[in-house]
């Protein structure tokens, strides 16, 4: 459980990381440079300390191809878009409602099934996204019923970045191929796209500031592309596709302190009593988890008593 706040709270910081980056250049250009400048040192890392050169067969590289585009390039460019309108804490509690996505993909394409502690679990952490959705929405002519466009460009965000999890998590048990490995071809490849989007729609391709925006770009490469990205990798053997976006509604409270911190952004009761009920729900969904792993270790631990017993026999 600790490395999966721990992760979250890192993952958090970002949100206010990536709002400083695009005061620095375009939003498509600072996601292109980042993604394959990131793609492109794990790839070489993973090279020189891999010892087995990792083949992937025709339907691995769909799903490579998957996450490249649905899990780096359309998210990361609608997310960073965002950000120029949204304050840095509802763009966060936006982008991780991915629980709710994430057990949808995962409930139909990995057939993984909930009892009613995750359902209700869910089901709190929905309600606690709520009161920050509607608080200070824009009901201009760019909105449709409270949501402004904006906002429905996170939401179509988080549908597609759950969706890359899933095949990401149906990748690395197809493969069993390194973090490194996987994660580097696919932040390279979907930086690539992100630069061609860049290249072909936006104009200004200057960078202010150069140096401190390094600075900042590489902060946030070792947060989130060589940190957070390689753990969730990793412990998506352990814990499920669901679970590790439900934690995810944990990293809002580090991007509220660093909003707060670098933009002055006020802590609202809204955003307050969301982060409360985010941890219950996040704390009841847990549990079940937990139940089901400790089953299941009893389960195999018979399994084995049984298969000894039977041997003896013999």
């Amino acid at each position: 459980m600790f490395l999966i706040l721990l992760m979250q709270l890192l993952y958090g910081c970002t949100f206010t990381i990536s709002k400083i980056l695009i005061s620095f250049a375009s939003p498509m250009y600072v996601i292109g440079i980042r993604m394959t400048l990131a793609g492109g040192v794990l790839s070489a890392l993973a090279l020189i300390f891999t010892k087995n050169r990792h083949r992937f067969d025709r339907l691995s590289k769909w799903h490579l191809a998957q996450v490249s585009f649905f899990g780096i390039c359309l998210p990361y460019l609608l997310r960073y878009w965002s950000l120029q309108y949204l304050p840095v804490i509802k763009t966060a509690i936006i982008y991780n409602t991915a629980p709710f996505a994430s057990f949808i993909f995962s409930y139909f394409l990995l057939k993984e099934r909930s009892s009613w502690r995750k359902w209700l679990g869910l089901g709190i952490g929905f309600v606690a996204i709520l009161p920050v959705l509607m608080a200070g929405r824009d009901l201009g002519k760019h909105a449709i019923s409270f949501l402004s466009w904006p906002e429905i460009a996170m939401i179509v965000a988080v549908f597609s970045f759950s969706y890359s999890w899933v095949v990401m998590k149906k990748l690395v048990m197809r493969t069993q191929a390194s973090p490194f490995i996987i994660n580097g071809i696919v932040m390279f490849f979907g930086g690539l796209l992100a630069l061609l989007a860049s290249f072909t729609l936006e104009t200004n391709h200057v960078i202010r500031q150069p140096k401190e925006f390094m600075l900042w770009l590489l902060l946030i490469m070792l947060i989130t592309n060589v940190i957070c990205y390689n753990l969730y990798t990793y412990l998506l053997n352990k814990h499920s596709a669901t679970l590790l976006s439900l934690a995810g509604l944990a990293a809002p409270v580090s991007a509220a302190i660093t909003s707060w911190f670098y933009f002055g952004e006020k802590l609202t009761w809204d955003t307050a009593a969301s982060g409360i009920l985010v941890l219950v729900a996040f704390c009841v969904f847990y549990y079940e988890e937990l139940k089901h792993a400790s089953e299941a270790i009893q389960k195999a631990a018979h399994d084995a008593d049984v298969a000894d017993a039977i041997e003896k026999k013999r």
